[in-house]
């Protein structure tokens, strides 16, 4: 195969763009929930009299200073700026000037993180690079929640879209997933198998208690288990005929760590919205006859 073909291959195969707006959706979601999440610390950690100096925030990393917050940092200001994007995240799930919106809400992600850099945790990280991705990326704006979702109404006509967006996060996935255990090897609680004892025993456990040193052996096998998980997740869902067992393994494995750890919920639906460029819901299915359409079965494979 040449180049330009291998190219053409990868990054710009058509795809179904009701894909496209199906993470658009879930994104939108998600962000909502992460704006819910930071409602009632906007003030102490995004004011000027808050808890994180100003200037500390715009020296603590490199590159420019960006955050909406240098300008508006009262506390109206920053609610303000909540509020816009909140609705922001509506128009953007409803497929309404979908790309300005997402402009808006990267800025807002980026906001957040260079004001409050400690409070940032690892979805923050996620979150902002998705929105990178879909900025560049089809959004596939016809499509909202009531056709989409709901089916109801007159959906728009089927369209093919390059599937590069998708590729680029689904790269991600196997980037937070390698890089993660890779990351681990070093530690020695992981090389050990300590890891999940003693996460069970601190304050970020759900159910911390003496229970856990009966059961030690056991949650060192899981330590060493989880590795092996995040290592097949990717890989499983990259194949086709193991996507379904990875979509299995990958939820189930998130599941878990929403009911044991504490405050990381966010965290494991970041995750599991990834999964969707992974999937297409709508094939082998048939519909308003673009299986006579070649490009269109192309698609789906």
């Amino acid at each position: 195969m040449a180049p330009l073909e291998f190219y053409r291959a990868i990054w710009l195969k058509k795809t179904d763009a009701r894909r496209y707006a199906l993470l658009r959706i879930a994104f939108a979601s998600v962000i909502l929930i992460h704006i819910v999440h930071l409602w009632p610390y906007r003030i102490t950690l995004l004011c000027s009299d808050g808890i994180i100096d100003p200037q500390a925030a715009s020296s603590s990393g490199p590159g420019l200073y960006l955050s909406i917050f240098a300008l508006l940092n009262s506390p109206l200001a920053v609610t303000i700026v909540f509020l816009v994007a909140t609705l922001a995240t509506l128009l953007l799930a409803w497929g309404k000037l979908a790309r300005p919106m997402l402009g808006i809400l990267f800025w807002l992600l980026l906001s957040i993180m260079q004001r409050a850099p400690v409070s940032a945790s690892g979805w923050d990280f996620i979150l902002i690079n998705l929105a990178l991705i879909l900025l560049f990326s089809p959004l596939g704006e016809k499509w909202n929640p009531r056709n989409l979702l709901l089916r109801r109404g007159c959906g728009p006509e089927l369209q093919l879209v390059p599937r590069y967006g998708l590729v680029l996060i689904q790269l991600q996935v196997f980037i937070i997933y390698w890089q993660t255990v890779i990351l681990r090897l070093d530690n020695y609680y992981w090389q050990t198998g300590d890891f999940m004892t003693y996460f069970m025993l601190s304050h970020h456990s759900r159910f911390p208690g003496e229970w856990v040193i009966n059961w030690q052996g056991l949650l060192d096998m899981l330590t060493y288990l989880t590795l092996m998980v995040e290592l097949a997740i990717p890989v499983l869902l990259w194949i086709p005929k193991t996507r379904k067992a990875g979509l299995c393994l990958g939820v189930a494995f998130h599941l878990g760590i929403a009911i044991f750890g504490v405050n990381l919920a966010i965290f494991s639906l970041v995750m599991v919205i990834t999964f969707l460029a992974f999937i297409n819901p709508w094939c082998p299915r048939r519909s308003q006859g673009m299986e006579e359409n070649p490009e269109f079965q192309a698609s789906c494979s």
